[in-house]
């Protein structure tokens, strides 16, 4: 009998266990084109630059969000949207110093400057 009811108790552990990781996995799996970030006005978001690449892109914001890029590359990169804004050189490793306010609902596509074929966009919804 004991030996049926410490069978009994670990499949109780492993149903929970199972259960608490379902959870987790769903938790995680949201379906953001973005990553976790505060959506107020005025909160600042971050592109990271990673071998070439914007990310997220699109970037989906609030007007008001501020957007920042973090260059994670070995060589510089820029965020450029003429008329709009232009980061300037953005050194490895490091990020841009001042962010862009998103105040107007839209698409904003912008590119680097050094590399053709490095493009991103920004998704501004009211």
């Amino acid at each position: 009998m004991q030996f049926n009811r410490t069978i009994d108790t670990a499949r109780s552990i492993l149903v929970a266990l199972i259960g608490f990781a379902t959870i987790l996995f769903a938790v995680g799996c949201g379906s953001s084109s973005s990553p976790a970030s505060p959506s107020g006005p005025d909160s600042l978001v971050t592109i990271f630059i990673t071998n070439g690449v914007y990310s997220p892109n699109p970037l989906t914001v609030k007007i008001g969000q501020r957007v920042n890029w973090k260059n994670n590359d070995t060589r510089a990169h820029t965020a450029t949207s003429p008329g709009t804004f232009d980061t300037g050189s953005i050194a490895p490793t490091s990020a841009a110093d001042v962010p862009v306010a998103m105040n107007t609902a839209g698409t904003v596509n912008f590119h680097c400057t050094l590399h053709s074929g490095e493009n991103g966009s920004i998704v501004v919804q009211p």
